[in-house]
C-alpha cells in the first residue's frame, strides 16, 4: 500500500577540498533514506553544488535558487575558504555567500530555512601560527561564529566524529516538527591575530590561551596554544593536549601526547623529570582510547607508563599514581574489577605517604566509585563526601565536580533522588564552568535517571538530549553506551514496549563497546522487564 512520505531539503556547502567529506556526508543521508526513511516517514534530499548544470552567467546564480528551497543548510570547511563568487561583491567566496545567504532565509518567515550546521575540519595546530590568507579567512569565520554566541559549530578530526556529527543533527531534524519560528542571527566581526601572536612571548601566549578558553573562545584559545607550543615543550604539549580532549578533538589530543612519548630527547634522558613527562603522556593516551572504547589499548599502553614509573631512577609517586588511576579504571571498563581495586588500594597507600590534599581525595574519588560499580552504595557514599569534605578552596575544580556526581549517583541509586538534585545542580554548574563536557554529560545523565526512576519521564527527556548531544561532541564510548541504555529506559517507562527493544537491539555493539559494571546491571534489567511483558 502506497506510503506518504515527507520530503526535508539539505543543502551541502563547502570550498574546495573536502571531496572525501562531502562523500561520506552523502552516505550519511543516503543510509538514512535507504533504511529509516520509512519508518520515520521522513525522506531527505540532499543538494550538491557538484550536481548543478552549467550554463551562462554567474555560477553562484545557479546555486543559489537550490539552497532557496531547502530546510537545512551544513556547511563543512577545513583549511580553503574557496573563490570570490564575482569580481566584485560583498562576499569573499561561493561558501560564504551561501552562509549569508541562509541567515536570510532562516530569518523569513515564508522560506523553508529551520537550521544551519557548520562543521570545521581539524588542521595541524602549526599552520594556526602562520596560516596563509585562506586559513586565516577560516579561522576568523570560526571566530566569528563564536563571537555571536547564538549559531553554534562543531569540529571533527576523524571520519567517525564527521558521521556522528551528521547522524546527531539528522536525528535532530526528525523531530523538527512544529511551524517554522523564524530566527535573525548577527554574526560580528572579529579576527584571531595570529600575527600578533608570532610577537609575544610564551607565558603571555599559555595564559592568553586559558583566558580565551575560559571564555569559551575556543578557537582563540586553540590559536594561542598552537603560537605557544611551537617549540614543543612537552609540559605545554600535555596542556594542549588536554584542551583538544576536553573539547572533544580527540584525535589530535592523541597526536600532541605522542609528541612528547616519541620525543628523542625525552628519550635519553633518565631524569625523574624525562620519565614523568613520559608516564604521563603515555597515560593520556590510555584515556583517550578509553574514551574511543579501544580497552585493549589503552591497557597496553597503561601497563606501559605503570612500569616506565617504576623504573625511574628517582622515584616520580606522583606521574606514577596518575598512571594507576588510570589503569584501574581501564580495567574496571574492561570487566576486572579485582585487578582494578588492586590498583586503586596501592594508589592510595602512596598518597597517604607522599600526596597532596587533592591527590589524596582524588583516591577517595576512585575509592568511592569503584564501590559504587559493586553496588556498595553506602560505603561509596561515605568516600565521596570524605572527599568533599577535604577539598580546599583553591582545589582542583575537577574533582568537586567529579564528588559531587558521585555522591550523587549513589544517592539516586540508593532511591534518595530529591537529596541528589541540588548535588546535580552544583556539580553541572561547576563542569559548565570548566567547559569539561564529559563531566556535563554525566551529570544529565544522572539527572536523565532520577526523573525515570521517579516516573517523570518529560522531565527526563531534554536531559537524556543533552547527555547526548554532549556525548556526541567528545566521542566517549562509555557515555554512549549509557545513552543507548536511557533513551531505551525511557521508551519503556512511556508505555513503548516495541520502541525499547528496537532502541535495545539497535544498542548491542554500543554495549558490547562500553560497559561498565553498573551499565551492564541496568542494561541487564531492562532485558528482563521488556521479556516480561
Amino acid at each position: 500500500m502506497p506510503i506518504d512520505v515527507a520530503c526535508r531539503q539539505v543543502f551541502l556547502a563547502s570550498p574546495g577540498g573536502l571531496s572525501a567529506e562531502r562523500k561520506l556526508s552523502r552516505k550519511v543521508f543516503r543510509q538514512h533514506n535507504e533504511s529509516r526513511a520509512v519508518d520515520y516517514r521522513i525522506f531527505f534530499y540532499v543538494h550538491f553544488w557538484e550536481d548543478v548544470a552549467g550554463g551562462v552567467g554567474r555560477p553562484q546564480d545557479r546555486i543559489n535558487p537550490n539552497l532557496d528551497e531547502c530546510d537545512y543548510l551544513v556547511m563543512l570547511f577545513n583549511d580553503k575558504w574557496g573563490t570570490p563568487p564575482a569580481i566584485s561583491g560583498p562576499y569573499t567566496s561561493g561558501t560564504e555567500e551561501e552562509f549569508f545567504r541562509a541567515l536570510e532565509l532562516l530569518a523569513d518567515s515564508d522560506r523553508p530555512m529551520r537550521d544551519i550546521l557548520v562543521l570545521f575540519k581539524a588542521v595541524d595546530p602549526a599552520r594556526m601560527v602562520g596560516p596563509g590568507p585562506e586559513l586565516q579567512r577560516v579561522m576568523d569565520f570560526r571566530a566569528r561564529l563564536e563571537e555571536s554566541k547564538s549559531l553554534m559549530y562543531e569540529t571533527f578530526d576523524s571520519d567517525e566524529r564527521l558521521r556522528r556529527s551528521l547522524d546527531r543533527k539528522l536525528r535532530d531534524w526528525l523531530k523538527d516538527d512544529e511551524p517554522k519560528q523564524p530566527r535573525r542571527i548577527v554574526i560580528p566581526e572579529t579576527t584571531v591575530d595570529t600575527s600578533g601572536l608570532r610577537s609575544r612571548d610564551r607565558e603571555e601566549l599559555v595564559e592568553s590561551a586559558r583566558t580565551f578558553a575560559g571564555n569559551g573562545l575556543l578557537m582563540q584559545a586553540e590559536a594561542a596554544y598552537a603560537a605557544a607550543t611551537q617549540g614543543g615543550e612537552p609540559e605545554l604539549l600535555l596542556e594542549f593536549g588536554r584542551f583538544m580532549r576536553r573539547t572533544g578533538r580527540l584525535e589530535q589530543a592523541m597526536a600532541l601526547n605522542y609528541r612528547i612519548v616519541e620525543d628523542s630527547q625525552l628519550l635519553v634522558t633518565r631524569s625523574a623529570k624525562a620519565s614523568g613527562l613520559r608516564v604521563r603522556a603515555m597515560s593520556n593516551i590510555g584515556v583517550i582510547q578509553r574514551d574511543l572504547g579501544e580497552l585493549t589499548e589503552s591497557i597496553r599502553i597503561l601497563q606501559e607508563a605503570v612500569q616506565t614509573a617504576e623504573t625511574s631512577r628517582e622515584p616520580i609517586p606522583v606521574d606514577e599514581c596518575y598512571a594507576l588511576d588510570n589503569y584501574g579504571w581501564t580495567l574496571m571498563r574492561a570487566d576486572q574489577p579485582d585487578l582494578a581495586l588492586k590498583q586503586f588500594q596501592r594508589v592510595d597507600r602512596i598518597r597517604a605517604e607522599f600526596g597532596t590534599v587533592d591527590q589524596r581525595v582524588q583516591s577517595a574519588i576512585n575509592l568511592g566509585r569503584y564501590l559504587l560499580t559493586q553496588g556498595r552504595l553506602t560505603d561509596a557514599t561515605d568516600y565521596f563526601s570524605r572527599a568533599l569534605k577535604d577539598l580546599q578552596v583553591d582545589s582542583d575544580q575537577h574533582l568537586r565536580a567529579n564528588a559531587l556526581a558521585g555522591t550523587a549517583e549513589a544517592l539516586i541509586r540508593l532511591g534518595r533522588e530529591q537529596e541528589a538534585d541540588e548535588l546535580l545542580r552544583q556539580a553541572l554548574e561547576v563542569n559548565q564552568g570548566l567547559n569539561n563536557k564529559k563531566g556535563q554529560s554525566i551529570v544529565h545523565g544522572l539527572w536523565a535517571r532520577s526523573f525515570l526512576q521517579q516516573d517523570r519521564s518529560p522531565e527526563a527527556d531534554p536531559h537524556i538530549s543533552a547527555a547526548r548531544e554532549l556525548t556526541d561532541e567528545t566521542g566517549d564510548a562509555q557515555g554512549r553506551a549509557v545513552g543507548a541504555w536511557l533513551r531505551a529506559e525511557a521508551a519503556r517507562r512511556r508505555g513503548d514496549l516495541s520502541g525499547a527493544r528496537a532502541l535495545l537491539a539497535d544498542a548491542e555493539q554500543v554495549f558490547a563497546e562500553a560497559t561498565d559494571a553498573t551499565l551492564r546491571r541496568d542494561v541487564l534489567i531492562l532485558r528482563e522487564a521488556l521479556q516480561e511483558i
